[in-house]
């Protein structure tokens, strides 16, 4: 699979638009994300499963490819490896979900989370101090 940037190279420097009609822009599915994020952070899937406080054979399946990962997932996961808010988003987007809207008060309680690098822990303490459910 060619990186996003080779893929830029390619478009901009074809003769014609035949390049348009290959399948390199179906996007990755959330499988293949979410393993790579945890592969950039040096994180293991076990890893990831005991941080985001999932049972052991769901936390594989959101891995494996066998259940989707819910937004509360996503925004656990987020936390957990310490993402900024545009990694976030770009995770949310990739995996076919909701981004965080400032204007809801869950949303920006998590935006403020990830901005002020709190734990999963400590963000889900705050959206239940704002009366709002949490994300354990």
């Amino acid at each position: 699979m060619r990186t996003t940037e080779e893929l830029r190279r390619a478009i901009c420097s074809a003769p014609d638009p035949a390049l348009l009609g290959d399948d390199a822009f179906t996007p990755p599915d959330s499988t293949f994300y979410l393993c790579n994020l945890l592969e950039q952070r040096g994180w293991l899937v076990k890893d990831a499963i005991r941080a985001c406080y999932l049972e052991r054979s769901y936390g594989y399946q959101l891995f494996n490819g066998t259940r989707a990962p819910t937004r509360t997932f996503l925004l656990r996961l987020a936390l957990a490896v310490d993402l900024g808010e545009e990694e976030t988003q770009r995770l949310l987007t990739r995996c076919g979900r909701p981004v965080l809207y400032p204007r809801s008060r869950f949303d920006a309680a998590v935006l403020y989370g990830l901005s002020h690098h709190l734990t999963l822990e400590e963000t889900d303490e705050l959206l239940l101090s704002l009366g709002e459910p949490g994300l354990l």
